[in-house]
């Protein structure tokens, strides 16, 4: 370990010991200690389809009750379908039809707004769909319910990587499909771009290919779709040789962060992976930013195997800490900026490194991220958003989030700032140009306060995007209006005349179509 680095951990132990001191072990221990169970999700905050509130769950019928990873959308469904292979799906979806049933298509289930289940419906879960092989090719054909995980596990020891993936490894290939998801790999930014094609089960039961040259209508509106115009069995996708890179790190204002993109990362085809962060340190308050350039660099040798994650069950104590307040925020964001063992793979003892500023790790490694430590015993829970802006507007927006935030006093845990190019490919694009995603991450209790909280700092926000040419994310909590995701998406419209074209009897269904569709 380096030098500087001995002296910051030191420090850092120091902090820790004095926080457990104030906190008392009982509290150190349940921020610190991994859940055995699932959390009480009991609590319902929603806005039914006709627009009443809702906080008491009235269930009309005998069912299960399902839920997704907002801990806010306790739903009574008709059952599950554990799926195993196409047959179990094309039964359901005829057991459905008899039944006069909607189904929907769950995967994680970390879409926010329930867009993985529908209220008395017949969920298929289809994480039972795992094969994986390469093909003549070069391409990787997977089924939909394998996770990037799965996925990285198959390809290390060939030494390939996925072209693009989402941030964090746990979700399923057919859920990040689904909603046309993005992660740290800026080129070419949507996982869309990386597929060749979809093999498809239509409602009628019939499986299609579909690809920008066969079925190019189901491609298109696929991708992005939200399970509503076909159940995706599997993929074909690009990958790329696993290759070492050499995380460089700047700290700037925000102000400056447009124009250092503009200068250092776009087109720069040595930056591999690349994201920022913004401080939620009362003292630099969405001001100081942190930036995270993964670069391609000349290695000999065999590049390590992928590692599991480190340090959970200390950055779990962190992260809960920093949910407290103030003292938990600053904390954590020393720790980021002055603590390399707290977010480098490099600093692993299976990392190598030749000087003092060059830390090295593979393209597979600083993309193998489950992040465990987010699974907590502290009874609440932790809601996403983001927002694509337009670069010349990005300042103006994270003046207006700083406002925003503000005055709801909303708890924001976690700014972070990614690429996104402009989509070509999806039906319902939410890049229509090149745009900065700021991914936020919020923290709510369990209480209608908490939830009207949030919701009202949600609406703020999609004005405020707007206002400067931005869109919003849709797999998230259902607390926008119609006319807002109009302004945001004007495809709409052709969207869901387009659904029922493609599914009359409406038979692929959630909670987000009922709400929105025409």
């Amino acid at each position: 370990m380096r030098k500087g680095s001995k002296i910051r951990t030191s420090l850092v132990i120091a902090l820790a010991a004095l926080t457990t001191m104030i906190w008392g072990t009982k509290k150190a221990v349940e921020f610190s200690v991994e859940p055995s169970g699932d959390k009480d999700c009991g609590f319902i905050y929603y806005r039914e389809t006709d627009g009443t509130k809702a906080t008491q769950m009235e269930v009309t019928y005998e069912g299960e009750m399902i839920n997704d990873a907002s801990c806010l959308n306790q739903t009574p469904i008709y059952g599950v379908v554990t799926v195993k292979d196409s047959t179990d799906i094309f039964n359901a979806l005829s057991f459905a039809k008899e039944n006069d049933l909607k189904i929907s298509l769950a995967g994680q289930q970390h879409s926010m707004g329930g867009q993985s289940f529908i209220r008395g419906g017949l969920i298929l879960d289809m994480k039972g769909l795992t094969a994986m092989e390469m093909t003549e090719s070069g391409t990787l054909s997977v089924q939909s319910g394998a996770t990037w995980a799965e996925v990285q596990e198959f390809l290390d020891p060939m030494g390939l990587s996925v072209k693009a993936m989402q941030s964090i490894n746990i979700f399923t290939v057919g859920g990040t499909l689904s909603v046309n998801a993005h992660g740290t790999a800026h080129n070419p930014g949507q996982v869309g771009a990386t597929v060749r094609s979809l093999q498809v089960m239509l409602p009628s039961g019939e499986i299609v290919t579909a690809s920008l040259t066969e079925n190019e209508d189901l491609f298109r509106h696929t991708l992005g779709g939200y399970g509503l115009f076909g159940i995706i069995l599997s993929a074909e996708l690009e990958v790329v040789p696993n290759i070492m890179l050499n995380h460089e790190i700047e700290y700037m204002d925000y102000k400056d962060f447009p124009a250092y993109y503009e200068a250092n990362i776009e087109g720069d085809e040595e930056s591999e992976l690349f994201f920022a962060r913004l401080s939620v340190s009362p003292f630099s308050y969405l001001t100081e930013t942190v930036v995270h350039d993964l670069k391609r660099t000349d290695f000999e040798g065999e590049l390590p195997p992928m590692q599991p994650e480190e340090h959970t069950t200390f950055k779990r104590f962190v992260l809960n800490f920093s949910k407290t307040g103030n003292l938990g925020r600053w904390f954590r964001w020393i720790l980021e900026k002055h603590v390399d063992a707290y977010q480098l793979p490099c600093t692993r003892n299976t990392a190598m490194s030749q000087a003092e500023q060059i830390c090295l790790s593979s393209r597979n490694q600083n993309m193998y991220d489950p992040r465990a430590y987010l699974k907590t015993n502290v009874p609440s829970t932790d809601i996403l958003q983001e927002y694509f802006l337009p670069h010349e507007h990005f300042v103006e927006f994270i003046d207006g989030l700083r406002e925003v935030v503000k005055k709801n006093d909303a708890n924001l845990l976690n700014a972070t700032i990614r690429i996104v190019n402009k989509d070509e490919i999806s039906a319902l694009p939410y890049a229509k140009g090149d745009r900065f995603a700021v991914v936020l991450y919020f923290n709510q209790k369990l209480s209608e306060k908490d939830s009207e909280t949030l919701e009202k700092t949600t609406l703020d926000l999609i004005d405020l995007a707007e206002s400067l040419d931005g869109t919003f994310y849709l797999p998230y909590q259902l607390y926008y209006s119609k006319e807002q995701l109009q302004l945001a998406y004007p495809e709409i419209d052709d969207f869901f005349a387009e659904k029922l074209e493609m599914d009359p009897e409406e038979i692929l269904s959630n909670k987000w179509y009922e709400k929105y569709k025409q």
